[in-house]
């Protein structure tokens, strides 16, 4: 909303916005090439997988459900109370729920968001150039490394 709008006429907006976003979240969605048979494999090694986004959390809910069933063991999106990336805050929910600390755990993302959080929860984070920013982004963020396609996104992981 355009700056100044008042605190009823904003909250009216998001709430308008929300009943959209839950209609038309997955419109135009996809997995990346890959990604699937990435999720898979990590799953074979036993390697545990989270999703942590500033979407919404009902459609991150939804969404991970929809294409990528079974294939996470934690997926939490924005909820009240609880600071955005690039907050690590929701990294540390993630390392809580699923018993690990940072020395045990990777950040994986496309946007220098990603990179910061990565960074801000002391994690490797290694940066996708394939999705949202490209590599010259990631790199500037503080990707520790950036990676060109699922299979050397996969081999960084299991070595």
């Amino acid at each position: 909303v355009p700056k100044g709008t008042s605190k009823e006429a904003t909250e009216k907006t998001l709430e308008s916005f929300k009943v959209h976003y839950g209609i038309h979240c997955a419109d135009h969605t996809k997995p990346y090439d890959g990604i699937l048979k990435l999720l898979e494999d990590l799953r074979k090694c036993g390697i545990q997988t989270a999703v942590v986004s500033n979407k919404a959390d009902f459609a991150v809910q939804e969404l991970c459900s929809q294409y990528f069933p079974k294939a996470f063991d934690f997926v939490v999106g924005e909820r009240e109370g609880i600071r955005r990336k690039p907050c690590p805050d929701s990294v540390f929910e993630v390392l809580k729920t699923l018993k690990k600390t940072a020395a045990e755990a990777v950040y994986i993302g496309d946007s220098d968001v990603d990179m910061f959080t990565g960074k801000n929860a002391g994690l490797f984070s290694i940066g996708v150039a394939w999705g949202f920013r490209g590599a010259r982004e990631l790199s500037a963020a503080g990707a520790n490394k950036i990676v060109y396609t699922s299979e050397e996104l996969l081999s960084e992981i299991i070595k």
